[in-house]
């Protein structure tokens, strides 16, 4: 048997409208904007021409991933995965941070930012949990194919701790940009096993 390798082509979906620091914006259905047409053509020029496309069940991912494949005059279907969705924060959706100073809650959040579940919502380590049974999914469904995955930065940052196999605080220290280009390739080699190569991140 030989190697099978799986390219996947993670995007972060376009900067929100009307973007403010520090509002957590989380699960809610927000609107992007797509005005930077420059940058989704260098990103369309970076991605495989056959390949799957999948996203998140959020608009904005659905809309950055059309506007990306237009640029080349394409109409791909998209493959929406709820397991992609960026982590839910519950009750602190639609606050911004520097609101929940005097919250207990948010203060023992940030001694376990990876571990602690907001207030009805989820933690970053459950998030990591369903990002990456769904990767695995695909993985197994679609072996050796090209699959460009239009997401969210808490999304990229689970892949990124999986191939990188480090835990899941440790995937919170990494920067993922608004309409950057991370490539992961899963390996599998019937000799060695399975493994991950990263190729870039925040292209």
């Amino acid at each position: 048997m030989s190697v099978t390798t799986t390219r996947f082509y993670w995007v972060r979906h376009a900067p929100v409208k009307a973007m403010m620091p520090g509002r957590i914006y989380g699960q809610r259905d927000v609107g992007c904007n797509l005005k930077d047409t420059d940058r989704l053509k260098a990103l369309a020029d970076q991605l495989p021409k056959e390949a799957l496309w999948v996203t998140s069940t959020l608009s904005r991912t659905k809309k950055t991933a059309k506007a990306i494949a237009e640029q080349r005059e394409e109409k791909p279907k998209l493959m929406a995965y709820k397991e992609l969705m960026e982590q839910n924060f519950g009750l602190w959706q639609s606050k911004i941070w520097d609101e929940l100073e005097d919250d207990p809650d948010a203060k023992t959040f940030w001694d376990d930012p990876a571990g602690h579940c907001p207030p009805d919502g989820e933690s970053f380590e459950q998030l990591c949990r369903r990002v990456q049974n769904c990767i695995t999914h695909l993985v197994k469904k679609y072996p050796g194919q090209e699959i460009i995955c239009v997401t969210h930065a808490g999304t990229i940052r689970a892949a990124l701790a999986q191939a990188l196999d480090i835990p899941p605080t440790k995937a919170l220290n990494i920067q993922v940009e608004t309409l950057s280009l991370s490539r992961l390739s899963h390996i599998q080699d019937p000799a060695r096993g399975e493994s991950w190569m990263i190729e870039n991140v925040n292209s």
